[in-house]
C-alpha cells in the first residue's frame, strides 16, 4: 500500500504554455506547498424577499495554483531549474562524464513547463495533482554550516487538474538521475573581490518580476505570466568581523567602491560543481556590533547588479551527463 514515502514531484517542458506534458524529470524535495487557488463570483442583484446568498447565485472562478518547491542540490538535473529560473542557459559538449551548464539573465517569456505532485491520501491511495503553464516566479540558492546546499523555487500555475486521467494526467511513475550526489557546506569557498572571505551563511533571493494575473474574457484561461518589472537579486553573507575592507564597501562615498565581485563555490564529491558569480554585487548593509563576550560576527548583505553588459548573475554548473 503506498505511503508518504511514495510521494514525488515530477516536471517537463511545454511546447505550448498551459498544454499539460506527462513529467519526464523527477527531483528530490523536502517540502512542496502547491496550491490550487479557487475564488467565487457572487451576485449582488437585489430579489424580493432574499436576505443571504441564494446558492445559485454565485459561480466557480478558478484561479490557477501556486506555491513553493524546496530542494536539495544535485549534481544532475538541476540545468532544468536554471534554464526556468534565469531564462539564459547555455550546454557545452560532454567531457569526462559531465556537463556544464552556464545560467545567465536572460528571457523567460515562451519558457514553461507542466508539473506533477503524487501525494498519498489516508487510505493508500495515490492521487496525482498535476499543474499545468509552471513558471519560475522567484528563488532562493542557501546554505549554512553543517547544511547542505538547497534551493527553492516559488511557482505559479495556469491551472490544477485534481486526480488521474489520461495521458499528462495520468499517475506517474518517477525514475532518478542516476548517481547523483550532494553540494555540503564542507565543498564550498568564498571570494569578495578577489580575496577569500570566511562566511558561515550564504543566501541568494532572486525575484523575476513576473505579472502573474494575465486573465482575460477569453473562457477563463490565464496568458502566459511576462516579464513586467526589474528583476531583482538579493544576497547576503554572515562572517566574522575581519577588518574593515567590507564595512568600508558599505560605507564609500563614490559608487564604485561599493561594488566588487561576490563568487561562491562548491566541489562536489564527484567531481561536480556548482558556482554563483555575481561580478557587480552592491555592498548595501553591513553592521559591527559588539554582542557581549563574542567573537563579534559582520552580516552583510546586497544587490547584484549589472553594468548593462555583464549578467547580474551567473550560475555555472558542471553536472552529470
Amino acid at each position: 500500500m503506498p505511503t508518504i514515502h511514495d510521494s514525488y514531484f515530477g516536471v517537463a517542458d511545454e511546447s505550448t504554455y498551459g498544454t499539460a506534458v506527462a513529467p519526464a524529470k523527477f527531483f528530490e524535495f523536502t517540502d512542496e506547498g502547491i496550491e490550487g487557488k479557487y475564488e467565487r463570483i457572487d451576485s449582488e442583484a437585489i430579489r424580493a424577499g432574499t436576505r443571504v446568498l441564494r446558492s445559485d447565485r454565485f459561480a466557480p472562478n478558478a484561479k490557477g495554483a501556486e506555491g513553493d518547491v524546496k530542494l536539495e542540490v544535485l549534481s544532475g538535473g538541476f540545468d532544468f531549474w536554471l534554464k526556468h529560473a534565469m531564462g539564459g542557459l547555455v550546454s557545452g559538449a560532454p567531457a569526462g562524464g559531465f556537463i556544464t551548464h552556464t545560467a545567465t539573465v536572460g528571457d523567460l517569456n515562451g519558457k514553461s513547463f507542466t508539473a506533477q505532485v503524487g501525494r498519498v491520501d489516508n487510505t493508500g491511495t495515490k492521487v496525482p495533482f498535476t499543474y499545468e503553464g509552471g513558471k519560475v516566479k522567484e528563488w532562493e540558492l542557501s546554505n549554512a554550516v553543517d547544511e547542505l546546499l538547497k534551493l527553492s523555487v516559488g511557482l505559479d500555475f495556469a491551472k490544477e487538474t485534481i486526480g488521474a486521467g489520461s495521458g499528462a494526467y495520468a499517475l506517474a511513475t518517477p525514475t532518478y538521475v542516476a548517481n547523483t550526489k550532494l553540494f555540503s557546506f564542507g565543498g564550498g569557498t568564498v571570494t569578495v573581490g578577489g580575496s577569500a572571505f570566511e562566511i558561515s551563511d550564504f543566501s541568494l533571493k532572486a525575484t523575476n518580476g513576473l505579472k502573474d494575473d494575465r486573465y482575460f474574457i477569453r473562457g477563463g484561461k490565464k496568458s502566459e505570466p511576462l516579464e513586467s518589472d526589474l528583476r531583482k537579486y538579493e544576497w547576503s553573507l554572515k562572517g566574522e568581523f575581519s577588518g574593515t575592507t567590507q564595512i568600508n564597501r558599505v560605507a564609500s562615498a563614490i559608487a564604485s567602491g561599493a561594488v566588487a565581485d561576490i563568487t561562491v563555490l562548491w566541489d562536489g564529491p564527484d567531481g561536480s560543481q556548482f558556482k554563483v558569480q555575481m561580478p557587480l554585487s552592491r555592498f548595501d548593509e553591513g553592521p559591527v556590533n559588539v554582542g557581549g563576550l563574542e567573537v563579534v560576527e559582520h552580516d552583510l548583505s546586497g544587490l547584484a547588479l549589472t553594468d548593462g553588459v555583464a549578467s547580474a548573475v551567473t550560475i555555472t554548473y558542471k553536472a552529470l551527463q
